[in-house]
């Protein structure tokens, strides 16, 4: 996604769809199959020395021309739904109230029927090319809202090729951990319960089930958690 603002000092960044106005985007038609979409983004957080953007965005309906996936990303989708076709024609669809992954450079064209709606954190590395993967097998998933007890608390559901990147989904227990500097950028969508977070001005910050909330790298915050939170949490390393 372009960026036009100002990188944020790092503090605690709750991210909501409802209070932010969107930037409309300028489209090369030759990226795209399909009649020429449009679409608006707002940016909520970048990191352009390591190819991180944070941010949400829409589209009209629309399908993407076939080739690399820029980059790899994570998602919830707000509103809509979507398709990532194959070579072959395979599709891997979600909708709203779901998170996906991607994987950097798999073969796929991007293609949605309605509007769609997401929170997306982007991974692209500045003046890399994607790698060359022939298969788009396995490279996009759509997560499970809930992991069964056998699998543990924790449970690493995607990491990039790079190894730069995770998501991990945790159940967390009733917890308290004091105030630490974040050694790595974190987005958090909490999926039950609740998870508190204390700054460092000591204002505590509550996030319940469907919020998201963004720590850049140098953040200093206290966690506090619920028994029955549970909530995917995304690492790049800063």
């Amino acid at each position: 996604m372009p960026s036009t603002e100002t990188l944020p000092a790092p503090g605690i960044l709750r991210i909501d769809p409802g209070a932010v106005s969107l930037e409309r985007l300028e489209l090369d038609p030759e990226a795209f199959q399909s009649s020429l979409p449009v679409q608006h983004y707002h940016l909520i957080f970048e990191d352009a020395a390591i190819g991180l953007a944070v941010g949400i965005w829409d589209t009209t309906p629309m399908q993407e021309a076939f080739g690399p996936y820029p980059g790899d990303e994570f998602i919830t989708v707000l509103d809509g739904s979507f398709a990532i076709v194959d070579g072959a024609g395979r599709a891997v669809t979600g909708s709203a109230g779901q998170s996906a992954t991607f994987r950097n450079g798999i073969p796929v064209s991007w293609k949605q029927d309605g509007y769609l709606r997401k929170i997306y954190l982007t991974l692209i590395p500045p003046d890399t090319a994607p790698p060359k993967i022939d298969s788009a097998a396995g490279g996009v998933r759509v997560l499970p809202g809930t992991l069964p007890t056998a699998a543990g608390p924790d449970q690493t559901l995607f990491r990039n090729d790079a190894g730069t990147l995770s998501v991990v989904f945790c159940n967390h227990v009733a917890a308290s951990h004091p105030a630490a500097t974040a050694d790595r950028h974190e987005l958090c969508r909490v999926l039950s319960g609740e998870l508190v977070l204390t700054d460092a001005a000591g204002q505590a910050h509550r996030f319940a089930a469907g919020d998201h909330v963004f720590l850049p790298a140098g953040t200093v915050v206290a966690r506090e958690t619920r028994d029955g939170t549970a909530a995917y949490h995304v690492f790049v390393m800063a």
